[in-house]
């Protein structure tokens, strides 16, 4: 079943499940809803500026953006946006 919210789809590939579970299980809600309102506000603007994107891709960068702020993916050397590439790298 595809998810819509304000008729933007949530993409529900298998890389975007896997990606979606797991910040799910080193994240919290408020990093969960965050990751999406990311999602959701880009695609909208990319909606009324009539561009061209991949859905599936801004979905699993918008996961995966803040990723480095969990402790699962924290490093004591990088910073936390560094520590996200590196997580979404290491799952990709």
């Amino acid at each position: 079943m595809t998810t819509r919210i304000a008729d933007i789809i949530i993409p529900d590939s298998k890389l975007a499940l896997e990606a979606a579970e797991l910040l799910r299980e080193h994240g919290d809600s408020l990093l969960w809803n965050h990751s999406h309102r990311v999602y959701l506000f880009g695609a909208l603007q990319g909606e009324q500026a009539q561009w061209k994107y991949d859905a599936e891709l801004l979905y699993i960068s918008a996961l995966f953006h803040d990723l480095g702020l969990t402790k699962t993916y924290s490093s004591p050397d990088k910073r936390f946006e560094v520590d996200g590439a590196n997580a979404a790298r290491s799952f990709l």
